[in-house]
């Protein structure tokens, strides 16, 4: 019996094919049609009470048997499958007619006895879990049924109860479905044994089909279809295949003319690209002459900078020699030391240079990479703690005036460095387009306004000792280009 829990529903009897096998218990698992199963009497275990009452139960039944008709006919394990559902599920012994009756009889011998009927224990509920296992067991051999079928096998076991029981009276009504087999059933009941799979085969053969027992989509339609509907069914592939062969047709036409439309779209461009090729060639070589003409031209222009470059730097060395020579109050030093990191000589130039009213600039020259860098610090003369004043300028720099060569002198700002009196007077640089070039720069002068007077810094770059630190940078700079790879570094 079933506890309050589950839905007690009659369902149909040839659904329940599974349950009827533990009632019968001696039939091999479905070698019939279908077992003789009615759920309106003979219901007396606890796997029949399911499959009777619980809706569920019975659609997990019509999953499983489904599934094994298509699999087929003559699977050995399916009994013990089926012999195996109270084990797997512990499903509950249900009390017979014999027992209940022996039951009764005791319980009233006891209230007459005694007065109180005696405690015989009653059948066992059947409870959800039960229903649930047997549910899921069932679901779990069809599952596993299905994964082994392909092709038409597959489809037909997830075909419903109807359409089996509508492919089966189509056998029937054209006399296919027969009981060749006296100990199976032959009518449409929905389950397909061998009278049902024999009379599948028979209508294969005569539609000229290979005989598999399993119906293709369209044998099924033929099955199932009348005369009737079979001639028009014919007659409308008729007129399908003929508006298919037109519109084949006319598409063949249609891609053949856009066949001649794309070939003549494709030398229409070709014409064109060549033609554009013809255009891009002229113009190549008008830019490739205009760019001869233009490097022509640059070398000339590069070449007669270079004259007057040479001519400055002559001039320069004409100059210097002598600028420095009348330079006799300034007393340059040369102090040299050598490099741990590159085991090379670095040189500094110092000198200092008072105004004579207080205020004293102390010079350096040093190689700072590709350049010779003069800084200055300016000092009170008197004592060096006092802060020298210097006129305000923007940005922190130092503002005063400044003369190049023979130029004429120009308002300037000098940076400062860490502290303000630090300022930077010039930068020699190794190429010929700087402002201030090593090449041709033989003097440079800055004046700065201070709190003691104005201070005037001379830097005569042919010094003999200066000429010893530019030298030294220069050699520096050009063994660094080569290091580095770079085009413009000298042979």
């Amino acid at each position: 019996m079933l506890d309050r829990h589950i839905t007690r529903r009659m369902i149909l009897g040839p659904i329940a094919g599974i349950g009827a096998l533990l009632l019968t218990g001696g039939a091999p698992a479905f070698a019939f049609d279908g077992p003789s199963f009615d759920c309106s009497h003979g219901v007396n275990s606890a796997l029949a009470i399911i499959l009777c009452r619980v809706p569920e139960a019975a659609q997990a039944d019509w999953n499983l048997v489904s599934a094994y008709w298509a699999f087929s006919s003559d699977d050995r394990d399916q009994k013990a499958f089926s012999q195996s559902m109270n084990q797997r599920c512990v499903l509950p012994r249900q009390e017979t007619a014999e027992e209940s009756v022996g039951r009764a009889f005791a319980q009233g011998w006891g209230r007459t006895v005694w007065g109180q009927p005696l405690p015989i224990p009653g059948p066992q509920l059947i409870t959800q879990n039960h229903v649930r296992c047997v549910i899921t067991t069932f679901h779990n051999r069809a599952a596993t049924l299905r994964s082994k079928l392909t092709g038409d096998a597959l489809v037909e076991s997830k075909l419903s109860p109807e359409e089996h029981i509508e492919i089966q009276a189509a056998l029937i009504q054209k006399g296919f479905l027969r009981n060749r087999f006296r100990d199976y059933g032959a009518n449409a009941d929905g389950q397909f044994g061998p009278n049902t799979r024999s009379a599948i085969k028979d209508f294969q053969r005569s539609i000229g089909a290979r005989e598999t027992g399993f119906l293709s989509s369209d044998q099924r339609m033929a099955l199932l279809e009348s005369p009737q509907e079979r001639e028009a069914r014919l007659a409308r592939a008729a007129a399908e295949a003929r508006a298919k062969q037109d519109a084949l047709e006319a598409q063949r036409q249609a891609e053949e003319q856009k066949k001649r439309d794309e070939e003549r779209r494709l030398e229409a461009q070709r014409q064109a690209e060549e033609q554009k090729k013809r255009d891009e060639e002229r113009r190549l070589e008008a830019q490739r002459q205009a760019e001869e003409q233009k490097k022509r031209d640059e070398e000339k222009r590069l070449e007669d900078e270079a004259a007057e470059w040479r001519e400055k730097i002559e001039e320069a060395k004409k100059k210097g020699p002598g600028y420095a020579a009348r330079i006799r109050d300034i007393t340059w030093s040369l102090t040299e030391r050598i490099n741990p990191m590159t085991e090379e000589i670095e040189y500094t130039v110092s000198s200092t240079q008072p105004n004579g009213k207080g205020a004293v600039a102390f010079v350096d020259g040093v190689c700072v990479k590709d350049r010779v860098v003069f800084e200055a610090t300016l000092q009170d003369a008197n004592d060096p703690n006092r802060p020298l004043g210097f006129p305000p300028s923007a940005d922190g720099a130092v503002s005063g005036k400044k003369r190049i060569n023979e130029d004429r002198v120009f308002p300037t700002t000098f940076p400062t460095g860490k502290w303000r009196n630090r300022i930077t007077v010039s930068t020699l640089s190794f190429t010929q387009n700087s402002a201030e070039s090593a090449g041709a720069t033989w003097r440079a002068l800055a004046e700065v306004e201070t709190s003691q007077g104005p201070l005037y810094i001379k830097i005569p770059m042919f010094n003999e000792k200066i000429q010893t630190l530019i030298t030294n940078c220069q050699r520096q700079y050009e063994l660094e280009k080569r290091r580095n790879g770079r085009r413009d570094a000298p042979a």
